[in-house]
Parts: structure tokens; sequence; C-alpha cells
């Protein structure tokens, strides 16, 4: 029985240095960022702390 989990995640960004990159390119980054935090699994969890899960979908949208 798969499970669907549904989060929102806000992105602030402040620029630091250098010359202002466009917001299309800055949300291009976050995205490629936020897709390679997909581990593959989620383990050690449940009452015995063995409970293991594969991640078997992964989307990235920007709103």
């Amino acid at each position: 029985m798969a499970h669907t989990f549904t989060f929102t995640v806000t992105v602030e960004v402040e620029r630091e240095s250098g010359k202002f990159a466009a917001r299309d390119e800055i949300s291009d980054q976050i995205i490629e960022w936020l897709e390679g935090a997909d581990e593959g699994s989620i383990d050690g969890i449940g009452a015995d702390g063995e409970s293991s899960y594969s991640t078997i979908g992964w989307t990235v949208e920007e709103a």
C-alpha cells in the first residue's frame, strides 16, 4: 500500500555577491537542488525502528 505526501517548500534567497541573476535561473537551481534530495528510501522508522519504505515517485513543481 503506497502513501502519498505533499509538502510545500518555501525558499527565500538573498544575493551575497556578484551580479544579479535572473529569477528563472535561480528557480532552476533550486528545483535541481530539490530533485537531488531524493534519497530513494526512508529507513529506521516505526515502532521497532526497523521499518523501511522505498520512494516510488518524486516530483518537484514550481508554484
